[in-house]
C-alpha cells in the first residue's frame, strides 16, 4: 500500500453514470439516504447544459473493507471500485434522469430551451422531450430520422445536440487513495459541517458506521425499509437510534451515543428496540386506529412510545395514557422546534416513577391546562397535529363513513373530504374551505357521489348517527356555504368537547386535564 495520497481528476458525466451503475463507484453504508428533491434535478441539468461550474465529487479509494448501502447497485470488487464520499446526491441525480426512472423524468423544451419535470401536461405535448431519450443513442436516431427537415427542425437538432453534450461535461473529482476509513469518514462529515449542513443523524450514522462497519448496512437500513413499506415512513435513522441508545443505557442521566459502546451492547439494544417499536405501532394501530403515519405528523412522536415499550412489560403498560400523550404531544406540536432537545427532555421522563407523569409535566411547558382548545380547530390541512386531533375527536364518536356508514377505522388509505364542498365557494374565499374543521375522513373517494349539490342538500341525505360520529353540528341553519364561518365556530366546539371526553377517559385522575 503506498502513502495516504490525494488525487485530481476529471470525468465526463457519462463515465461516471456508468461507473456507478456498474458497481464501480459504490456509496458507504454511512452516507445518508438520497434526500434531493425533484425538482432539483431540472436545475442540475440546466447548469450542466449552461456549463457552469459544479463543485468536485469525493471519492475513497482502498484495500480496507466497507459495506455499501444495500439498495445501491451490486459492487465490484476491484482496483478501480471507489466509495463516494461527496455528491451522492449529484450522481444519483443523474442516473436516475438518464434512465427517466424513479420520479425523476426531465424533459427539455427545444424552443423555450427549458428544463422541468415531466408532468401530465407535458407528456401531452409533443414538443417536451424526455432527457433519457436525449442521451440514449438509439432513441435519439430514431427522433432524428422524424425531423422534417424544416429550419424549425433543424433548430430544434441543434438544442438537442447541446442536451446530449451534457454526457461531456468532464466533472471535476478528487479521489482520496490508501486513507483509512476513519479518515474517510472525517473526510464526510467536515466537508458537510463546513459547507451545506449536516443532520445530526448523518453524523452520527458516520460514527456508528466507522466504529461498527456493517450495523448500519445489515440491521438498520432493512429495518427501515421494512417501516417504510408498513406506511411508518416518518420515522427515520436518527429516532432508532435515540430510542436505541436510550434502551442500550435506560438508567443513564445523559444519553450515550451508540457509537461510544461496544458492539454486543449495540446489538442487544438494537434487537431490544425493534422489538419494542412494533409493539409502539401495534399500540398506536389499537389505541389511535392508525395504520401508518399519514395524519401521524412526526416520527419523534414515537420515540417515547418505543421507550416505554421497552422498559415495561405489556401487562403493566397503560396503553391508553401512552395514547392520550401521544394525542397531546401531536396537538401541541411538541417537537415541531428544537426536536432534539425536547426529545432528551421526553426519554429523561420515560425514567421517572410515573413516566406519563413526568411526559405531561413536560407539555405544560407549551399549555397549563392539557385539554383542546376551539383555535386547535382552526389550522391549514397543513396541520397534521390540528388533522390528528380531528381524527381522534371523530374516532371518539364512532367514526362513520359518510356514504357508506361503515367504521373508517385500521385503514391503508383514509382520505379526507371537505364537508362544504370547496369547488362551491367563490375563487376569492375557496382557500379558506382548506381548514382542519371542514374535513371529515372517509374510507374511500366519495367525492363524485356529491355531484354539484350544496351541503344543505347532500348534508340531509346523511343519518344523524354519521354526522354525530363525525362531530357536525346537527343545525341544517349551519350547512351552507353562506353560513360557512358559523358552521365551523359550532364544529370546532364539538371537535374540543369529544377530543377532551378522550383525554380525560385515558388519563383519570390526572390534572389539568378539565377545561
Amino acid at each position: 500500500m503506498s502513502d495516504p495520497h490525494l488525487k485530481h481528476e476529471t470525468l465526463s458525466v457519462r463515465q461516471l453514470v456508468d461507473e456507478y451503475r456498474a458497481g464501480h463507484i459504490v456509496v458507504p453504508e454511512f452516507q445518508r439516504e438520497y434526500v434531493w428533491k425533484r425538482s432539483r434535478a431540472p436545475q442540475l441539468i440546466d447548469s450542466l447544459y449552461r456549463g457552469f461550474p459544479v463543485s468536485s465529487l469525493l471519492l475513497w479509494q482502498s484495500e480496507e473493507e466497507t459495506r455499501p448501502r444495500r439498495r445501491d447497485p451490486r459492487p465490484v470488487r476491484s482496483a478501480v471500485m471507489s466509495w463516494l464520499i461527496d455528491g451522492q446526491q449529484r450522481v444519483i441525480t443523474l442516473a436516475r434522469t438518464m434512465s427517466g426512472d424513479e420520479g425523476i423524468d426531465v424533459v427539455y423544451h427545444a424552443e423555450q430551451d427549458v428544463f422541468k419535470l415531466s408532468n401530465a401536461a407535458t407528456r401531452n405535448d409533443s414538443a417536451w422531450v424526455r432527457i433519457s431519450d436525449l442521451w440514449d443513442d438509439e432513441r435519439y436516431r430514431e427522433m432524428r430520422r422524424n425531423l422534417d427537415g424544416s429550419k424549425a427542425a433543424d433548430r430544434r437538432e441543434k438544442r438537442f445536440e447541446l442536451v446530449r453534450r451534457i454526457l461531456d461535461y468532464e466533472v471535476p473529482l478528487v479521489r482520496m487513495i490508501d486513507h483509512s476509513f476513519r479518515d474517510a469518514v472525517t473526510a464526510f462529515k467536515r466537508i458537510n459541517t463546513l459547507g451545506m449542513k449536516l443532520r445530526k443523524q448523518d453524523i452520527e450514522s458516520a460514527e456508528l458506521a466507522s466504529r461498527h462497519s456493517g450495523f448500519i448496512a445489515d440491521e438498520v437500513a432493512p429495518f427501515l425499509h421494512k417501516l417504510r413499506n408498513d406506511g411508518y415512513d416518518r420515522l427515520n435513522i436518527m429516532h432508532l437510534f435515540r430510542a436505541c441508545a436510550f434502551v442500550a443505557k435506560p438508567d443513564g442521566r445523559n444519553r450515550t451515543p451508540l457509537h461510544e459502546l461496544e458492539r454486543a451492547e449495540v446489538m442487544a439494544a438494537w434487537n431490544q428496540t425493534k422489538r419494542a417499536t412494533e409493539q409502539a405501532i401495534n399500540l398506536v394501530r389499537s389505541e389511535l386506529g392508525l395504520i401508518n403515519m399519514e395524519i401521524l405528523w412526526s416520527g419523534a412522536l414515537l420515540v417515547p412510545v418505543i421507550a416505554l415499550c421497552a422498559i415495561t412489560p405489556p401487562k403493566s403498560r397503560d396503553a391508553a395514557a401512552i395514547g392520550a400523550w401521544l394525542a397531546l404531544a401531536a396537538l401541541l406540536h411538541r417537537y415541531s422546534v428544537s426536536s432534539e432537545t425536547t426529545l432528551d427532555q421526553d426519554l429523561r421522563a420515560c425514567r421517572a416513577a410515573d413516566p406519563i407523569g413526568a411526559l405531561l409535566t413536560n407539555l405544560r411547558g407549551s399549555r397549563s391546562n392539557l385539554v383542546a382548545e376551539p383555535r386547535d380547530f382552526t389550522g391549514s390541512l397543513s396541520d397534521r397535529g390540528g388533522l390528528l386531533a380531528l381524527y381522534i375527536a371523530c374516532r371518539h364518536r364512532g367514526i362513520l363513513d359518510f356514504f357508506t356508514g361503515g367504521k373508517v377505522l385500521l385503514q391503508t388509505r383514509v382520505d379526507r373530504h371537505h364537508i362544504l364542498p370547496r369547488a362551491q365557494f367563490a375563487e376569492s374565499t375557496r382557500t379558506s374551505a382548506d381548514n382542519v374543521a371542514n374535513i371529515a375522513f372517509i374510507a374511500e373517494d366519495v367525492n363524485k357521489s356529491i355531484g354539484q349539490s350544496g351541503p344543505e342538500v347532500y348534508l340531509k341525505k346523511i343519518k344523524a348517527s354519521v354526522l354525530a360520529s363525525q362531530c357536525v353540528p346537527a343545525d341544517s341553519a349551519l350547512w351552507t356555504i353562506d353560513t360557512a364561518e358559523d358552521f365551523w365556530e359550532a364544529r370546532r366546539d364539538l371537535l374540543v368537547e369529544s377530543f377532551n371526553e378522550y383525554i380525560r377517559a385515558s388519563l383519570p385522575g390526572r390534572r389539568g386535564l378539565s377545561a
